[in-house]
């Protein structure tokens, strides 16, 4: 969904802002502390159920008050949220109760582009399983179940690990067989998403890094060649000796190369920066490919990239379609880039926490 109209309330400085006849393009400007941020910050909120800030619901809902407030609305749907301090959350798409987050991250497929941010490439597995994972939940119908019931069989498996010392085979071959069943049906389809993956990314690492060659490869988190169910026979005896369970797709990355070593330790931060966009923008081009268009969040676009990046980036996420929603301390450069690609775009001054739509 494209939104239409925004409202947010009680989400750390801002007390409630209300914005109509949104554009392809949100241009939100204002000095350090002035409620940019918290903005993007509240969008997140509502299409993944968590801020990008911080793990703590106090932390993001308004000082003195008990919840936080978000709604959007689009030409065919109206989706809200209200979260707790106690993190408990209510959901409503388009005036009924909702069970699950993951029935608004379906209507609301959203990407967060930081600049200033390397951690996809500089800490470790997770952040690049995540990213692999969102894509995988957008373009894999069946995704979603098989990782219900994967994600379900490792919290068992690794709960009777911490509980117990001296488990048997047999004492964890339910979960074993669970987990070793929905584990392949997810490598498979890692797999097969990954192997289109590339052939977007390789187009945006063109556009971005065009005199760096960068291969992306999955790793799976077992060893493929005996399969799942054997690596949890195999290693049953150092999975109890150390209480969790060491193979899976819970254990799956993606190792990005260059000809002269990992990423990680090759490129520079800037490089860094860029093979990140690459990274996401491709996975936008994907959704774009199946008629699925993305919200993207922009904080600081003008911090670290420079004047050529910037524009690239901007009419990269103009030709794919999707409604982008930016901060900036320098509005000047975004007007410009905007009114050179000939974008629609709404300005608004963020200042003490009041947004302000103003004419561009």
């Amino acid at each position: 969904m494209h939104i239409t109209r925004l409202n947010i309330q009680r989400v750390r400085n801002l007390k409630t802002v209300a914005l109509h006849e949104l554009q392809p393009f949100n241009v939100f400007y204002g000095q350090n502390g002035s409620g940019k941020t918290s903005v993007l910050e509240a969008i997140h909120l509502l299409a993944t159920g968590r801020s990008f800030r911080t793990h703590m619901p106090k932390h993001y809902i308004q000082n003195a008050t008990t919840d936080a407030l978000v709604f959007a609305q689009s030409a065919t749907e109206k989706i809200g949220m209200q979260k707790l301090l106690s993190g408990e959350q209510l959901i409503k798409v388009n005036g009924d109760l909702v069970a699950t987050q993951g029935q608004l991250a379906k209507i609301l497929p959203l990407q967060l582009i930081d600049p200033l941010s390397t951690d996809i490439i500089d800490h470790g597995a997770k952040p690049r399983r995540q990213l692999l994972d969102w894509l995988m939940f957008h373009v894999e119908p069946d995704f979603y179940h098989a990782w219900q019931y994967y994600s379900r069989a490792l919290k068992q498996r690794n709960s009777l690990l911490k509980m117990q010392r001296n488990l048997s085979l047999k004492d964890l071959e339910p979960w074993n067989k669970m987990l070793s069943e929905y584990g392949e049906i997810l490598h498979s389809q890692r797999v097969e998403i990954v192997e289109q993956w590339k052939v977007y990314l390789a187009e945006d690492l063109a556009l971005l890094l065009p005199n760096l060659s960068i291969e992306m490869e999955y790793s799976a988190g077992f060893h493929v060649e005996q399969g799942l169910a054997q690596d949890l026979v195999q290693y049953h005896q150092k999975d109890v000796e150390r209480r969790y369970t060491e193979y899976g797709p819970h254990r799956a990355d993606l190792r990005l190369k260059t000809p002269t070593g990992d990423a990680d330790v090759v490129l520079s931060r800037g490089q860094k920066k860029l093979l990140i966009m690459a990274l996401k923008l491709s996975q936008i081009a994907m959704l774009h490919a199946c008629n699925k268009e993305t919200v993207v969040l922009l904080d600081d676009v003008t911090a670290e990239l420079d004047l050529t990046a910037q524009q690239r980036l901007i009419a990269r996420l103009s030709q794919l379609g999707s409604q982008v929603f930016l901060t900036t301390l320098d509005q000047d450069s975004v007007k410009k880039h905007l009114h050179d690609l000939s974008i629609s775009y709404q300005l608004f001054n963020v200042d003490n926490g009041q947004v302000q739509r103003v004419a561009p």
